[in-house]
């Protein structure tokens, strides 16, 4: 039954990714032929050609994204950044785990492991002939996984990123998944395409509207069916570990999982970015899961787990959902598994591992101790919001920068209001205030050294004040923020403390002897999104390639026109200037003013005895360019004709309204209706 269930998601894949590149050729095909049939015309008949240059140009941008969307279907998937190779010399006792849960749950085991920093697990396999023929096998495992979890609880989780292999869920996932990255990164594209100058024409919108439909489409049917394998890996887990370890394993994956991510959030990449690291991230993230909040925090997790702002394009089902199942299932004694001695043999992976996390940003970073790293932590982000409230404070007439005294006479003169806009916009922003007058206090004594900064692993800093140990100062810094009456109460207390309010604020780190200067974070040169800055250089270069045909298409445009043939009745006797292709000009929008071209055709000429008279049908049509100040009745006088006659050359009913730059269809000067109005004589 898994065979043949596993088949048929083969196929549901590949009809899936079929389906994208048919909807995909088909808009290229469709706008190859108005291409094609726009050009061909601009040859046969170059004084009837029209708008090609906007035809040409507005379809090359467009078209060029959806190319390069396509051709990333065929990309193999790539391991982490961070990932690390895991010999087996390295970690003969996981890989001797591995083979064996393999054998267990009857499939092959994975030829690469990889160590990376995310506390996550996946597989993957590079599946050949779309799938169809079995290839390598990837397992991909977190470090902190390794290192926090429970023997049996890491079993569990291995057990399931291998009931995906017993499924064969990889075999044809790879397919699905590079399809889903593919209309992601095709849509993206398209997307930026049409909001540049270069899609005002409208064909990115056109594409953009039916790669999304089918996008929608694609993306809820084959995501549907990898939440369903996610359910099937759970139950092949639970079969061998039991259905007791597997739920605890959820629960502990969920925790570690939230609180890795807000120590690289919170603490790790912001301190990093100042171009400081502890010399083992690791050690400092077991500081972290070893701080008693913290550890009340994850229980509480473990117990409740809370899943926030899921979408309907979640890989994976409800978590609630998932362990309802699990611990649905009977009781079944877990097979046992032998383990001799450690895991890891040597850590040499995980400190590459770390390397090469900490190696992504691209700048290099200064590692220290991680109690002096804590320090230094504490402190950047203390200084951080305490010079964001002397910005709010400063006065732009005022040569001095503000000072502590600044910011406690504006609250004494009761300007809360105007100093909480001034300093933030996000929500609660009273409480932005007293968190940014607490740090602006605490660091004006931590620079007099009437006290210090340490870290806090649940709220980010804590001043370490000798002479004030009730805290008393927390109170008096929050009474002040929210009324003007308690500022003299927290200039008396800062005055017993013996510190001068008028000092300046040191805003440079004091922690660490390396000159760190002020503690706003270094703009990396890589802030931008590699794929946004990468998409941005494709466009420049479609815009190049544009101008060029355009620019070729426009000689053979000319050359045609004048080689034509001039016994050709024109019917059109003006000429819609060219739209230049460029990526920062947008394209001019011309209304569809033109006449519908009537051609001549050529006929064999019979013989004939009488005289024939032959009358070719002129239309004289010229238009003007609206200019600041002009107004239709104006118009009407310069040509000779009436407001109404206006309106109903430019199809404009009973409006009046003009705008600068829009063209209207006016008679030749002396060919009006001769009807005008009495002022204009």
């Amino acid at each position: 039954m898994t065979t043949v269930l596993g088949w048929l998601r083969g196929l549901f894949a590949v009809g899936m990714l079929a389906g994208f590149y048919v909807v995909a050729f088909t808009l290229l095909a469709a706008d190859a032929a108005l291409v094609g049939f726009t050009l061909w015309g601009m040859v046969e008949f170059p004084s009837q050609a029209g708008n090609w240059s906007l035809a040409l140009g507005g379809s090359i941008p467009a078209a060029s994204a959806l190319l390069y969307g396509i051709g990333t279907v065929s990309r193999t998937e790539e391991p982490p950044p961070d990932a690390v190779f895991l010999r087996r010399a390295d970690a003969p006792g996981l890989w001797r785990l591995v083979e064996e849960l393999s054998g267990q749950l009857h499939t092959r085991p994975p030829t690469r492991i990889y160590l990376t920093s995310q506390a996550n697990a996946s597989v993957s396999e590079d599946a050949r002939l779309l799938g169809f023929a079995v290839g390598e096998r990837t397992m991909n495992l977190g470090v902190p996984l390794l290192l926090w979890l429970k023997p049996e609880e890491l079993r569990a989780v291995l057990c399931h990123e291998l009931g995906h292999y017993a499924g064969r869920h990889t075999r044809f996932g790879a397919i699905t998944y590079r399809g889903a990255a593919s209309l992601r990164s095709t849509l993206f594209r398209l997307r930026m395409t049409a909001q540049s100058d270069q899609g005002r024409v409208g064909y990115a919108w056109l594409y953009q509207a039916a790669i999304g439909s089918y996008a929608w489409m694609y993306l809820r049917l084959s995501l549907a069916v990898r939440r369903r394998q996610e359910l099937e890996a759970d139950a092949e887990a639970a079969a061998v570990v039991g259905p007791e370890v597997t739920a605890r394993a959820l629960r502990a994956v969920h925790a570690l999982g939230i609180t890795w991510a807000g120590f690289e959030s919170r603490y790790l990449r912001p301190v990093h970015r100042l171009g400081f690291v502890p010399e083992d991230v690791f050690e400092a993230f077991a500081a972290m899961v070893g701080d008693p909040p913290v550890r009340e925090r994850m229980a509480e997790l473990r117990a409740h787990p809370v899943e926030l702002d899921r979408s309907p394009l979640d890989s994976h089902p409800p978590l609630a959902r998932r362990l309802a199942l699990i611990e649905a299932l009977p009781a079944t004694p877990p097979r046992t598994v032998a383990e001799e001695g450690p895991l890891i043999a040597e850590t040499s992976p995980v400190t590459r591992v770390q390397r090469k996390m900490l190696g992504e940003s691209g700048h290099s970073a200064t590692a220290l101790p991680r109690a002096a790293w804590a320090d230094l932590a504490a402190e950047a982000f203390a200084i951080e919001l305490a010079s964001l409230l002397l910005d709010a404070a400063s006065d732009t007439q005022a040569l001095a920068r503000p000072t502590l005294a600044t910011v406690l006479g504006q609250l004494e003169r009761g300007q809360q209001t105007e100093l909480t806009r001034r300093l933030t916009d996000a929500p609660e922003p009273e409480e932005q205030l007293t968190e940014a007058l607490y740090a602006l206090t605490g660091q004006a004594l931590a620079g007099a050294g009437r006290a210090r900064w340490v870290l806090s692993w649940t709220q980010g800093y804590l001043l370490d004040c000798p002479r004030d140990p009730r805290g008393r100062l927390d109170e008096l810094v929050a009474a002040a923020a929210r009324d003007q009456a308690a500022v003299p109460a927290l200039r008396g207390e800062l005055a017993r403390l013996g510190l001068d309010i008028g000092a300046p604020v040191p805003l440079a780190l004091r922690t660490v002897a390396a000159p760190a200067g002020p503690t706003t974070a270094r703009r990396s040169t890589r802030s931008a999104s590699n794929l946004v800055v990468q998409e941005l250089a494709r466009q420049r270069t479609v815009g190049k390639v544009t101008m060029g045909a355009v620019a070729v298409a426009g000689v053979v445009w000319g050359i045609a026109l004048f080689g034509s043939d001039s016994s050709q009745p024109y019917t059109q006797s003006y000429q819609l200037p060219t739209a230049a292709v460029s990526m920062y000009t947008a394209w001019p929008s011309y209304p569809d003013l033109r006449p519908t071209p009537s051609y001549t055709a050529r006929l064999p000429v019979p013989i004939m005895t009488g005289p024939i008279l032959q009358v070719t049908p002129s239309l004289s049509i010229h238009i003007h360019f609206v200019v600041r100040g002009d107004t239709l009745s104006a118009i009407a006088c310069d040509y000779g004709t009436s407001v109404a006659d206006l309106q109903q050359r430019n199809d404009m009913g009973k409006r009046t309204e003009l705008s600068v730059g829009q063209m209207l269809l006016v008679p030749a000067k002396g060919e009006g209706s001769g009807i005008v109005a009495a002022d204009c004589r």
